[in-house]
């Protein structure tokens, strides 16, 4: 969604994107609410891990966006092309660092350069953002410069010293309610639906622009390269400024460290949390899972002791994307997809620096996610979710309805699962990779968090997956994909989203995945196009007879390449006659297989049943092999593709879809089987009913005795061993 902007300096009330269990809903009013510092939010990153007991507190004090905001000690400046100010070498000249100072009335100094031809300079000292905003004006008054802003601070916010989470060796994927199939209890991103179509591709990078990173156990082998961007050495807290490590040494403040008054704070290991979420190290056998089983993460530290500069991010936002910052290396690993949970209060719209930084992302070909806030909250009125040309996500409950906290309006695009936590360690968080230090790193720990922050790489993982099957897509195209393929919000949560408040949907991974394929694959292996001059069926399926031969109506697939929709020849070959015709589809038939038909359809009120005749040929036991029947990536249908339910003959087999009455859906029709005994299942005739079918008398042919069809394969049939 392009949100307007506009270049207006703001004062930035930097609210929490993170939520703290003992805090508020509005994100920055309690002192408690904010990791260092912690009595003013700045920009933060979001999701703070659940530690004390979560109770929105009554009676809060709202306070004024002074009170709020945190002191800063540096202003960005960016000057008009014609005033050949571009260059370093010419903006820190003594003459012209001597006209700003004395424009601003305090002196000032250059730091850096920083990309998008701006550049950075600090004050003399910390001081207020209302007194920043009025030397940034006297700035922004020369004739030479193009814009002048507060250097905003950003920081992560949490007290990781109580309640953490520990856990053995055992997975911990069943914690992770987050990736389930949306149902009642939990309202997941159907993480599992997605993995049958892809687990990532090595080609694909995804960047997390945070608190840096940790050598977590479930993080072995999941991240590469990536930069410590904070320019600062006292917030960057690892005895330097910029360097090529991006490892997280920890964010602890003591009290009042910070330059004014706030409470200690531990160290938050943020970043290494949301990596978790969105590339774990799956399937291993330890702790949590991630989306993203392949793709690698590419971390950028730009949150450190005290927070962190508005200026160093917008420069990890370029250099994320591939493109050139000034002093730092070239990125070897450009990022399809900027992961950025953080945000501040900018009522007037996006900040210039990062509406330059995130036009020139996305023109590049990068995706920017952005979590909403944490302020219960319209998201306009916080930035970057308030930016053009960034994906914004609202948070969730496990129930599918807006988290507490969660900040709504018209500036989101969708929403993802970010949980809603009621006490210490409370499981309806997101669980993800942390860590037990207090101040330096301890050990590996899993914690469950909450916020928009937790959200925000639910979506990143899902966009890595979706650029893993097709690398070419525009961040536009993201947006609209994920837009179109959500699932709808349930009602009756008591805190019930709508598409004016939390966006287009709850984001659907297979759904969208799926989408991102187009309406071909290009691993599809037909056999000769026959066509047949059979009339249509009387449905709004197209070619549900599959008499219009393989290619027509329905796209197919197949993990090992099969054909899908074959014809009497080939299904001759294992014994098996159409239903009619001399065409239908066979699913399954190998080992390890994920095959599926599908197609776009509108089920009509008149018509909702779904029926198909169906022939189940399996040598295996219940449990291992399945069919399925998904609408928009969710199963709507399940059963066993077993020898106890092989059926020795055509029968009829129906779904109702009334639930999806009036609406264009994506209808599929999928079987997955496992590394033994081969299962199959045949389909054909689809329709749609006005009522539930029966099978004929005559045509039920289930057998007692084992019939050889039933561990038929399709190499066999082919004629390939």
């Amino acid at each position: 969604m392009n949100k307007p902007f506009n270049k207006v300096i703001l004062v930035l009330l930097i609210a929490s994107l993170f939520v703290f269990p003992s805090v508020g809903e509005n994100g920055g009013v309690q002192a408690q609410d904010f990791h260092p510092p912690t009595l003013e939010p700045s920009l933060s990153a979001d999701g703070l891990t659940l530690y004390n007991s979560v109770t929105p507190l009554a009676g809060e004090v709202e306070q004024t966006a002074e009170a709020q905001s945190v002191p800063v000690d540096q202003i960005i400046v960016k000057y008009k092309a014609s005033a050949n100010l571009v260059e370093a070498e010419a903006a820190q000249t003594s003459a012209q660092m001597q006209r700003l100072s004395e424009a601003a009335g305090v002196t000032l100094a250059y730091f850096r350069p920083m990309s998008g031809e701006a550049h950075v300079l600090r004050l003399p000292a910390r001081m207020s953002v209302s007194q920043t905003l009025e030397i940034a004006a006297k700035l922004a008054a020369l004739p030479e410069v193009e814009f002048a802003e507060p250097d905003y601070m950003m920081q992560p916010i949490g007290n990781p010293a109580q309640g953490i989470f520990l856990t053995t060796n055992d997975p911990q994927y069943g914690n992770q309610w987050h990736y389930f199939a949306p149902g009642a209890g939990h309202y997941g991103v159907n993480a599992p639906a997605a993995w049958d179509i892809t687990t990532g591709s090595a080609s694909i990078y995804s960047a997390v622009i945070d608190t840096g990173i940790l050598d977590h156990t479930d993080l072995s082998g999941r991240w590469i390269g990536g930069y410590d961007f904070i320019s600062d050495t006292a917030t960057a807290n690892d005895g330097g400024g910029r360097d090529a490590d991006p490892h997280d040494p920890g964010d602890w403040v003591t009290a009042n460290e910070c330059g004014y008054s706030h409470l200690a704070e531990n160290s938050s290991w943020h970043g290494t949390h949301v990596a978790g979420t969105i590339g774990a190290a799956s399937n291993n056998g330890v702790g949590v899972a991630g989306l993203n089983w392949v793709s690698k993460v590419v971390p950028l530290r730009v949150l450190g002791k005290c927070g962190g500069y508005t200026s160093d991010i917008a420069d990890a936002m370029r250099w994320a994307a591939g493109l050139s910052v000034s002093g730092v290396p070239a990125n070897p690993y450009p990022a399809k997809v900027i992961n950025m949970s953080l945000g501040g209060y900018s009522p007037s719209g996006c900040p210039a620096a990062y509406q330059t930084a995130a036009s020139d992302v996305v023109a590049a070909g990068s995706t920017l996610i952005v979590a909403a806030g944490n302020s219960d909250d319209d998201a306009s009125l916080y930035t970057p979710s308030n930016c053009a040309n960034v994906i914004t996500i609202a948070a969730t409950n496990r129930d599918g309805g807006r988290a507490y906290y969660s900040n709504y309006g018209t500036a989101v695009e969708v929403a993802a699962p970010g949980g809603a936590q009621s006490v210490a360690n409370d499981p309806n968080g997101v669980l993800s990779t942390l860590n037990t230090g207090t101040t330096t790193p301890g050990s590996d720990a899993y914690v469950y968090y909450q916020g928009t922050s937790m959200a925000a790489p639910h979506v990143t993982g899902v966009v890595s997956l979706m650029y893993s099957v097709n690398p070419g897509l525009t961040s536009g195209q993201v947006t609209s994909i994920l837009q179109s393929t959500v699932t709808t919000f349930p009602t009756g949560t008591g805190a019930d989203c709508a598409i004016s408040t939390c966006g287009s949907g709850i984001v659907n991974a297979p759904a969208a995945i799926t989408a991102a394929q187009g309406p071909a694959l290009n691993n599809k292996i037909y056999l000769p196009l026959v066509l047949k001059n059979y009339p249509p069926p009387l449905s709004s399926l197209v070619n549900g007879d599959f008499e219009s031969g393989s290619g027509v109506g329905w796209s197919e697939f197949s993990t090992h390449g099969w054909p899908i929709v074959v014809n009497s020849g080939t299904l001759g070959n294992v014994g098996v006659t159409p239903h009619g015709g001399a065409w239908a589809a066979w699913l399954g038939g190998d080992y390890s297989d994920i095959s599926y038909i599908q197609q776009q359809v509108t089920v009509s009120a008149g018509a909702p049943y779904l029926t198909y005749f169906q022939w189940i040929a399996s040598a295996d036991s219940c449990g291992f092999d399945f069919a399925f029947v998904l609408i928009n990536g969710v199963a709507v249908d399940t059963y066993n593709l077993c020898s106890s339910q092989a059926t020795g003959g055509w029968v009829t087999h129906n779904v109702n879809l009334s639930a999806y009455a009036g609406q264009s859906v994506a209808l599929q029709i999928r079987v997955v089987t496992d590394s033994g005994l081969n299962s199959n299942l045949f389909v054909d005739d689809a329709s749609f009913a006005s009522t539930a079918s029966v099978t004929s008398g005559s045509e039920p042919l289930i057998l007692s005795a084992p019939n050889p069809l039933n561990n038929l394969s399709k190499s066999e049939a082919l004629g390939i061993r």
